[in-house]
């Protein structure tokens, strides 16, 4: 009896690290750009783990980067389906509706992302740059100083906070926001110093 309970153990044992090669193997193929072999990886996983939430949105993540957003989609949302208040798969379909013009829709995911970890400097950026989009430049400007509060280094903050403030006819104000992009590494900011802060 001993030895069958301890073959039983030895033998999960053995079927534990094979799965644990196989999501290391996915890793390793996705950190190196090889998004396409890192999908079968992890599809490979997911057949006797279906509900692994770090390979659902690894996987997500590979699809994406081949632009394959509906099935990124698919399994984000399967990941939020396992686990709603994950932040990666909320951020995620923020970005998936904030890129399809349904800000709403994905205010709603940056919203579910401030509400897990209120300190994501991200979330209040793409929230703010929803409301740009739409025209609510109040709610737009409360987006953008919230990143910034969170994060002084969000270049993208800085370069959208002053792209509004040249909507809103501050010159001054802009332009100190876009220098700061500039000086951050926004690869936009340049431009915008020459346009609007000569």
């Amino acid at each position: 009896m001993k030895k069958k309970i301890y073959l039983l153990i030895l033998m999960m044992a053995v079927l534990w690290s094979c799965g644990d090669d196989v999501t290391r193997e996915a890793d390793q193929l996705f950190n190196g750009g090889q998004y396409q072999a890192a999908i079968e990886s992890y599809t490979e996983y997911l057949t006797t783990k279906p509900k692994d939430i770090k390979s659902l949105y690894n996987r997500g993540r590979a699809y994406e980067e081949l632009g394959q957003v509906e099935n990124a989609r698919k399994d984000f949302t399967k990941v939020l389906d396992l686990d709603g208040n994950n932040l990666n798969a909320n951020m995620s379909m923020g970005k998936y509706w904030y890129n399809k013009k349904s800000y709403k829709r994905a205010i709603n995911f940056f919203d579910k992302v401030i509400q897990v970890d209120g300190r994501v400097s991200d979330a209040y950026m793409l929230k703010g740059r929803s409301y740009h989009q739409m025209g609510e430049f109040e709610e737009a400007m409360n987006g953008y100083n919230q990143a910034i509060e969170f994060d002084k280094k969000n270049a993208d903050a800085f370069l959208y906070r002053g792209a509004l403030r040249v909507a809103l006819n501050q010159k001054r104000k802009a332009c100190a926001d876009l220098t700061r992009a500039n000086a951050l590494g926004s690869a936009d900011a340049a431009t915008a110093l020459s346009k609007h802060c000569k």
